[in-house]
């Protein structure tokens, strides 16, 4: 039999697309006239279909419903517009992006990007998304903070950039990316020569906004249960790393600084070590270079810290001459029985042993000048 396997989180996301799923969505302003969110008609995007289904999500505005329209005076009437109306007043909660001379971005965060409708309502409501999201957890204030700016990195900002048409990097593209969120979102329209009514659109747009928000909440929720809980892993790891090397001196003590132990394997280390020697105000040179973890397999990998989170570049690569060699060719070069593997490219390695692979990184150290 088949089966299908499940995130942990799915009651907790069950629960917050049946709310997206409860939003009616109209043309015009049915009678009698509830309170109303607006966004305009015909083609929609990523971002105001995100837009909707975060306020859908919040208390504030679960008793709405939405309407779709270019009609001026139907839209002033709605609480909260959406990607239209050429207005962006948190106050009064007008969210467009469209109009001259609109140039937000979450500057407060680091970001430069130009906010769409999706970035606005994170802006100004993420925070209180995510409270609704981790409950019944009551995180601190800090923790749901570096949460909100992971989800806008990590998730909301390419959103925002695509809507803008902002490209993700300098430079020709080597390839194309066509099964984004926002370019699915954007397959839920009619085709140019399909005949459909505007409740048919709709009820597309409906669709649209439960896949966004359910890759949004899925983020959050995958966040929350898996990257987050590895920070104490990651700072628990950095203070053994500072104590062992106090024992040490000269270049051992060096070199056992630039290295990262984690006894209990791997977990998503590269953005929490990151933030945290940046916290702590460590020095370049005296930052990890090497993180060390057992594998599935009971052997043990040797991962060069990369510049950034995701980067293929690394701030310490494996020795050149070790590189693309496996088994007793990588044992012989290195001088170090038991090795498995250097890659090509140098940002990873293996050993069979632990004690093996804090060998095989000490010894990069050194060959590398490095301590």
């Amino acid at each position: 039999m088949h089966v299908v396997k499940r995130p942990r989180y799915a009651p907790r996301l069950d629960s917050a697309l049946e709310l997206v799923r409860a939003l009616r969505v109209h043309s015009a302003a049915p009678s009698p006239a509830p309170r109303l969110l607006g966004t305009h008609d015909g083609h929609f995007h990523c971002d105001e279909a995100l837009a909707c289904a975060m306020l859908a999500m919040l208390p504030t505005f679960r008793s709405h419903e939405l309407m779709r329209t270019r009609d001026a005076a139907a839209l002033a009437a709605c609480d909260v517009l959406v990607d239209v109306g050429g207005v962006y007043d948190p106050a009064s909660h007008r969210y467009d992006h469209h109009q001259r001379g609109f140039s937000e971005s979450l500057s407060e965060c680091g970001r430069s990007v130009k906010l769409s409708s999706a970035g606005l309502v994170w802006r100004h409501h993420g925070l209180e998304l995510l409270r609704e999201l981790t409950r019944p957890e009551a995180l601190p204030e800090s923790d749901l903070r570096v949460l909100y700016n992971k989800v806008y990195g990590g998730f909301i900002e390419h959103i925002d950039g695509i809507d803008n048409g902002i490209e993700a990097g300098v430079g020709g593209k080597a390839y194309s990316v066509s099964t984004s969120l926002s370019a699915r979102v954007g397959y839920l329209n009619p085709a140019w020569n399909e005949d459909v009514s505007a409740d048919d659109t709709n009820a597309l747009f409906a669709q649209a906004m439960e896949l966004a928000a359910g890759e949004l909440v899925s983020c959050v929720l995958r966040l929350c249960t898996e990257w987050w809980p590895a920070r104490a892993i990651v700072a628990r790891a950095l203070d053994e790393s500072e104590a062992a090397a106090a024992q040490l001196s000269g270049s051992e003590r060096s070199a056992r600084r630039q290295l990262l132990l984690l006894d209990g394997g791997g977990c998503p280390w590269q953005a929490h070590l990151l933030a945290l020697e940046a916290e702590r105000g460590v020095q370049p040179a005296a930052c990890i270079k090497y993180v060390l973890y057992a594998d599935a397999r009971a052997q043990w990998r040797v991962q060069a810290v990369p510049q950034e989170e995701g980067s293929f570049s690394s701030k310490l690569p494996l020795p050149e001459p070790w590189r693309g060699l496996r088994d007793g060719s990588l044992s012989d070069a290195a001088a170090i029985p038991g090795c498995v593997f250097v890659h090509a490219a140098g940002f990873i390695g293996g050993h069979e042993t632990k004690e093996g692979a804090m060998q095989l990184a000490s010894k990069a150290l050194t060959l590398l000048g490095a301590c």
